[in-house]
């Protein structure tokens, strides 16, 4: 455990002989001179930038950071964290012929302490240095995080030419040494709940270093970190609603530990199927095969988190009391409900989370009491029969917990807005259409899911359809009829939010015929204004659809089709084919909505009234 650790520790420290290499030098000079520097000036510049970059981990300050670690996390949440320790097993007996890169899920400030811990707590070594933002590195903290592995890197250093030599030669240093690195694939804390896209530029740098080593057997481990409830939720509802982040500081960090005062569960750590990193030939004119390459094998690692990310039941109750859009709901209402989401889940053996258990009425009345107890769902019970709902201001917050497992149910989402859709444009209900329907829906929503090849995306739709409602396609009952016997579990709770905001997006766009948008900050200021208005006027029903993460996703699309600046004649036109989309898809989700309202409470209303009057 020592030798690997101070080898870790004794290759940092020799990254400093590399600023003084020929070959470093010969680089630099041409480096001071794009920046406008003598070499004396720039290696000056350079010590300071590796002094910034590089971590000086020490295996004696390992226990007491684990400590510190523990202190912080056990605060609110539970001491043992749910680790699936038979895969960390086969990624030690990897770590000795393979150098790994663990690259994991960002939803909390608490991610690297657990992560970190996780694997120190169960001995595997040597532990990865971790790449975190510059903005961690203030006062006190930063000297702390560097000892145990932390390389700070400042957010943007394109136009700094000696930086990025400087920062280069020490990625290839660590690689030449085979050290184990660790990042978030996202790039920053997701404030939505859902994965949010891979971030490249780290994934490209430690590639290319790789590929100038040809250093061999390299694995992308992908790793999924979860928790029962976010410390910093209401901080990415304030974000989302608009207001500035908070800036990072001592002061800020102190707060940040000793505000967590409520218990918040558990946390899991999932470690998923690494993905041997493919190295294309060393070649200049290699350069665009190696970028499209780290696309696809960085959007692969992200299907994996998400195919390990467990399933709790808060998550599940939030997406059932979010896809009544704002009814109150009884305990055996979101039983029943709840009930056919968690069978669901074991048919397809869907990962649940250790703690999960929706199976009777009782264990759902008590996820909801810890619903209740966190402030995320009210109780009305001054009536006979007690009522859930969320409150308004809650709704941003529940649904951060529904997208954390929405990608499961998105096939069968998509199948039910594409029924719908059948219905609305009174088409004959057959796997043609459905078709059609559903791909319209993957290109609206293309920028917010990951997708399954094409060959394999259409099938699963199918077979979730088909398994929800089958001999659909037999024209034996109409749509509205099969949506009324086995109400839409997925469709409109799932995916209102994300339209209601491309809505908003392209009422906007709509208003400003065809000027170009110039200042995509300013619009989307403007599009929280909108966004409220509409909710006023009822044009849209769901607080969590004026978001500024949902409208940054909205206008990669708009600019996608280009639907932002002037090019082409066509500007409004355009605008107005995707407002036309955008109204269908929220179209059908309105009727499966109805079909869900008159399925739960319209019958449930008639039915008692009639038992009320007799025969």
């Amino acid at each position: 455990m020592n030798r690997n650790s101070n080898a870790i520790a004794n290759a940092s420290s020799r990254a400093n002989v590399s600023l003084r290499e020929p070959a470093f030098l010969a680089e630099l000079q041409l480096a001071a001179s794009a920046s406008g520097k003598t070499l004396e000036q720039a290696q000056a510049y350079a010590r300071k930038c590796l002094t910034e970059i590089e971590a000086t981990p020490q295996e004696a300050w390992l226990r007491p950071m684990a400590k510190m670690a523990r202190f912080i996390y056990t605060r609110s949440y539970e001491p043992d964290m749910d680790i699936n320790l038979d895969k960390l097993e086969e990624l030690r007996a990897l770590s000795k012929d393979h150098l790994l890169l663990f690259l994991w899920s960002h939803k909390s400030h608490m991610d690297s302490f657990v992560f970190l811990l996780s694997l120190y707590q169960n001995h595997f070594r040597p532990l990865p240095l971790i790449f975190a933002g510059i903005n961690m590195n203030f006062l006190g903290f930063g000297a702390l995080a560097r000892r145990v592995g932390a390389i700070f890197l400042r957010r943007t250093f394109q136009e700094d030419p000696i930086y990025k030599l400087v920062f280069r030669h020490y990625i290839d240093h660590l690689i030449q040494h085979r050290t184990p690195l660790s990042w978030s694939i996202e790039g920053t804390r997701s404030r939505t709940g859902k994965l949010s896209p891979p971030k490249l530029g780290l994934l490209n740098w430690v590639v290319e270093s790789c590929q100038r080593q040809q250093t061999q057997k390299v694995l992308l481990v992908p790793v999924s970190i979860a928790f029962d409830r976010i410390a910093e939720i209401d901080d990415y509802v304030a974000l989302q609603s608009g207001l500035p982040k908070r800036k990072e500081s001592l002061r800020w960090f102190f707060n940040y530990i000793f505000g967590m005062r409520q218990p918040y569960g558990k946390v899991y750590v999932r470690y998923g199927e690494p993905l041997a990193l493919e190295l294309p030939p060393a070649s200049p004119s290699g350069a665009a095969t190696a970028s499209l390459d780290v696309t696809r094998m960085a959007f692969e690692v992200c299907t994996r988190i998400e195919q390990i990310t467990p399933i709790k039941s808060a998550d599940v109750l939030a997406m059932v009391l979010l896809g009544a859009n704002k009814r109150a709901l009884t305990a055996a209402e979101m039983y029943r409900q709840s009930a056919g989401i968690a069978e669901l889940i074991r048919e397809r053996r869907l990962p649940a989370s250790s703690g999960f258990s929706l199976d009777n009425e009782a264990q759902v009345s008590a996820a909801v009491l810890a619903l209740e107890k966190s402030g995320l769902v009210k109780c009305f019970d001054a009536a006979q029969v007690p009522v859930y709902y969320i409150p308004d201001a809650q709704r941003l917050a529940a649904a951060y917990y529904r997208n954390t497992i929405t990608h499961y149910f998105l096939h069968a989402a998509l199948g039910e807005i594409g029924l719908a859709m059948c219905e609305l444009n009174i088409e004959l209900p057959n796997v043609a259409a459905l078709h059609d329907n559903v791909a319209a829906l993957r290109e609206l929503y293309k920028f917010e899911f990951f997708y399954k090849p094409a060959a394999e995306f259409w099938p699963e739709v199918l077979s979730q359809t088909s398994r929800r409602y089958p001999h659909w396609d037999s024209g034996e009952h109409s749509i509205q009829k099969l949506l009324r016997d086995k109400p839409p579990r997925f469709g409109h709770a799932i995916l209102r939010s994300i339209t209601e905001a491309y809505l908003i997006i392209a009422v906007a766009l709509l208003d400003m015929e065809d000027r170009p948008v110039h200042d995509v900050k300013a619009f989307t200021r403007q599009l929280l204004a909108q966004g409220r208005q509409m909710l006023l006027r009822r044009t849209v029903s769901c607080e969590s659809s004026v978001s500024q993460d949902l409208f940054a996703n909205g206008l990669r699309l708009a600019t996608h089709l280009a639907l932002l600046d002037g090019r082409g004649s066509d500007l409004a036109s355009r605008r107005t084919a995707f407002a036309e989309s955008v109204v269908s898809a929220l179209s059908a989700i309105n009727l499966l909505q109805r079909a869900y309202d008159e399925a739960w409470f319209s019958q449930l209303s008639a039915g008692r009234i009639a038992n009320l009057l007799g025969p």
